[in-house]
């Protein structure tokens, strides 16, 4: 893989979310890539969120961020990722999918990265414009949901974006209480 073809794939990506799935699900790299892949976003996704927590606030006093360390980072990171990995394939297959490990693995390590390239844009764009943040935030958030769903679906080869919904909010509400005890200014 070069960067034109992730370059390509990127834009594939956000254009038609089911065919770069399909186009993932058919290549998927050996599992020892994977797992590779999976520390590399893991790192990369605890420096962006701890730079975040850095910069926002001195940026929008309001905008007032904990600073989490970046091993605490990095441990919630890779717990949320790893859970979301599980949590996809298990209840998508109670539901009757037939996602393989390393086939939801590959679609959340890409989106990881689509969306730590997302924090980056953001962060770019915030300091030119401050007013931008939320809603910059809530439509990755949500255009994130929307690549998600369509992962879901083709990993599960459902054939139905309802079902993929069904997946990501059981695992969304199977999640919440190791989030909670993840975060530092939780309830735990």
């Amino acid at each position: 893989m070069n960067s034109a073809y992730l370059g390509n794939l990127a834009i594939l990506t956000l254009a038609n979310p089911a065919e770069a799935a399909r186009r993932l699900l058919a290549s998927i790299p050996p599992r020892e890539v994977l797992w590779i892949a999976l520390a590399l976003v893991v790192v990369l996704n605890a420096l962006a969120q701890s730079a975040s927590t850095l910069v926002f606030p001195a940026l929008d006093p309001s905008l007032n961020m904990p600073f989490e360390p970046v091993v605490q980072s990095l441990a919630t990171s890779a717990g949320a990722l790893a859970l979301s990995i599980f949590a996809f394939l298990f209840v998508g297959r109670m539901l009757g999918g037939t996602a393989s490990l390393d086939g939801i693995m590959v679609l959340m390590i890409w989106l990881q990265f689509l969306q730590i390239l997302g924090q980056l844009i953001i962060f770019v764009v915030v300091l030119v414009m401050p007013a931008m943040f939320l809603m910059l935030v809530l439509a990755m958030s949500l255009y994130s949901l929307y690549i998600s769903l369509h992962f879901v679906n083709q990993a599960h080869q459902f054939h139905s974006l309802g079902r993929s919904f069904v997946v990501i909010l059981v695992s969304g509400l199977l999640a919440i209480p190791f989030v909670l005890m993840m975060t530092p200014s939780g309830p735990v």
